[in-house]
């Protein structure tokens, strides 16, 4: 079996690597990083940067087994058709489909999670091997709500790398076509129009689903300077 892992997330690309060789010491895999991140931060070793787009045929030649985990780049149809491919998705299949699931998931009132499915050509879209919901609270955050969605994803991976590995899985026909968000659909969101009517749970649900820890998203124009204003929320539960 010769596994690749690409990936763009630290965090996860360590945690994968921890559970993959605690479960299966005698299986190893190789790991990549798309041209988005840089691989000496990653800090694992002989990890590469590898431009799936122009390269992929380098995939199809050297693997046959490849685990997409938060990776920034869209995996081409040739690919996902000769190799096996499963994505680690922080979003529930198919209500989740696309970019930052979690911050439609508060704005539209939509169920969230995580699941790990086998890739086809579409995007989020292919057989689903293991999901699990999340409940969404009040006070979560995008940044709260991506935490608890990353340790589902890992709870999952915990208990499935050995049947994925080993394909000994069962898989489920997604329910629907669901829902589709693009990175184009997260940025009209980000520019915050004044002069709009909205109640305050639709205000709060729109600025807590782009408050992402330090990241700038959520903006307003003044109308002196012409400069944004950026905005974010802090919210915190009552304790008992």
């Amino acid at each position: 079996m010769k596994i690749a892992v690409v990936s763009d997330n630290i965090y996860m690309a360590h945690a994968f690597k921890n559970i993959l060789e605690n479960q299966m010491p005698h299986v190893s895999a190789h790991y990549f990083c798309s041209i988005f991140s840089n691989p000496e931060e990653f800090k694992i070793q002989n990890v590469q940067s590898i431009d799936i787009k122009k390269y992929y045929t380098n995939l199809i030649e050297n693997f046959n087994l490849i685990f997409s985990i938060h990776c920034k780049q869209i995996f081409p149809k040739e690919l996902v058709e000769r190799v096996r491919c499963i994505n680690v998705h922080p979003g529930y299949n198919p209500i989740n489909r696309g970019w930052y699931p979690q911050v439609f998931s508060i704005i539209n009132n939509l169920e969230t999670g995580a699941t790990i499915h086998e890739m086809d050509a579409e995007l989020d879209h292919g057989n689903i091997i293991a999901r699990k919901k999340i409940a969404i609270k009040s006070w979560d955050t995008s940044l709260s709500l991506y935490n608890k969605i990353v340790e589902t994803e890992l709870e999952l991976l915990e208990k499935h790398i050995i049947s994925i590995v080993e394909k000994t899985y069962t898989t489920i026909t997604p329910e629907s076509e669901g829902n589709v968000y693009l990175k184009k659909d997260f940025n009209a969101l980000l520019h915050i129009d004044l002069q709009k009517k909205a109640s305050y749970k639709q205000v709060i649900n729109h600025l807590r689903a782009l408050t992402h820890g330090e990241f700038k998203n959520a903006y307003f124009v003044d109308s002196e300077t012409n400069k944004k204003v950026f905005v974010k929320v802090i919210l915190e539960v009552e304790h008992e």
